[in-house]
């Protein structure tokens, strides 16, 4: 008998033994001390599996996120650490899981569902779309000599004060979509992980810039990584408050220029990196179609998301094969004081699923780029001014790794 529902504490371990399998990881839980399981790090309740007979056979972390959405703090769902045993596979238990857990998670609040995927085509089946590209940038460190190392920088180590840290990142994150709170989890979990390294012996940094008065604008956290016999510069995180705070961190390479051949940084879409250089000739530069998301709740994301100056209206006939809910048309009415959504009768001007809808909400692409896409799935029938000024570009960046 197949029984897909949440996880216990006593089944997490057997969960992190499915990822040895699956993700070629190793741990020897042979080991009293492997098989600890730190309740705040994944809660039991963040976990799904899906169990045949009692034996866990495939799962994953649905966690709880707070994360930015056109100016709003919205429950965002995080998928991570899917994986089904190799003697389970084409079982279809993973279909089964996500059966369940999206209607829940519309149940429970939820607005977005954010994942970072092995395939693609596989998710999409599940309403998910790219949503949230990156550039993977390789620039010469002295081609960034350049930007002048000014202000100070403060390195940040374990158990050191995160406040000035989180203050930037609260600020950075403010006007980005999927940018997501690290202040949502309880006892500063968040960035108690995100200094956890010791430098020394992990060869990653966190340093705080602040400006000549003294003001925290930006921190860049990388990690010295050997290639080919050269080190590089890998940067992980770097988030500022303004353009100052951006060419501040960024003024870290030059004195680094020496000790590091290249600096590497899988960066947001809007930055530009041929702005750090004089001449540009060494920047690589390639796209990486990281991150998907999926609107769990229709109407809540089509209330909060942005909307024209002027006023307005439109309707939008959505379908969702997974969110049963979210099906139908709605009439939604916009003007400087607010947004109103409520059920249409009306002829849809926009007809759309789910997966396209994710992107036009969330600004990872406008109405026009959309119309050319080869995956189906919209059609516009009228208001089309209206629809282009409703449907733009906004900056885009998931700033949590799950």
């Amino acid at each position: 008998m197949t029984e897909i529902r949440r996880m216990n504490t006593d089944e997490l371990l057997q969960f992190y033994k499915i990822h040895t399998i699956v993700f070629n990881m190793r741990r020897d839980y042979s080991k009293e001390e492997n098989q600890k399981i730190d309740p705040l790090e994944h809660p039991a309740h963040w976990a799904w599996g899906a169990f045949e007979n009692g034996k866990l056979l495939a799962g994953t972390f649905d966690i709880d996120f707070l994360m930015r959405f056109d100016g709003h703090s919205v429950k965002m769902s995080g998928i991570g650490g899917v994986g089904t045993l190799p003697e389970a596979r084409k079982g279809g238990y993973m279909r089964r899981i996500f059966e369940k857990l999206l209607p829940q998670a519309y149940e429970n609040g939820y607005v977005f569902s954010n994942l970072t995927p092995f395939s693609h085509d596989f998710y999409r089946k599940f309403g998910y779309e790219i949503a949230c590209a990156r550039k993977r940038v390789s620039i010469s460190t002295g081609d960034l000599c350049g930007i002048k190392q000014e202000g100070q920088f403060i390195h940040i180590q374990p158990g050191d004060d995160t406040s000035l840290l989180a203050e930037v990142h609260s600020a950075y994150i403010e006007n980005i979509n999927h940018g997501i709170h690290r202040d949502y989890w309880p006892d500063n979990r968040a960035w108690k992980r995100f200094t956890q390294n010791d430098s020394c012996s992990t060869g990653i940094f966190v340093y705080l810039w602040k400006d000549e008065k003294g003001k925290a604008r930006s921190y860049i956290k990388y990690q010295d990584v050997a290639e080919d016999g050269e080190h590089n510069m890998n940067v992980t995180e770097l988030a500022f408050i303004d353009r100052k705070g951006l060419y501040g961190a960024l003024g870290i390479v030059s004195g680094l220029s020496a000790q590091y051949k290249n600096f590497k940084w899988l960066m947001p879409a809007f930055i530009d990196p041929f702005d750090f250089t004089g001449d540009s000739w060494s920047v690589e530069m390639n796209i990486v179609p990281r991150d998907m998301t999926r609107v769990v709740n229709v109407r809540a994301a089509l209330e909060k998301m942005r909307r024209p100056c002027c006023e307005g209206e439109y309707v939008i006939e959505v379908e969702d094969a997974n969110i049963v809910a979210n099906n139908g048309r709605y009439l939604v009415e916009f003007s400087p004081q607010g947004t109103r959504v409520s059920s249409a009768k009306k002829d849809a001007d926009i007809r759309c699923d789910i997966r396209v809808l994710s992107q036009l909400v969330t600004g990872y692409r406008t109405l026009e780029n959309a119309l050319y896409s080869r995956q189906s799935g919209l059609e516009v029938y009228g208001s089309i001014e209206t629809l282009k000024n409703v449907f733009t570009l906004r900056p885009q960046h998931i700033t949590e790794y799950f």
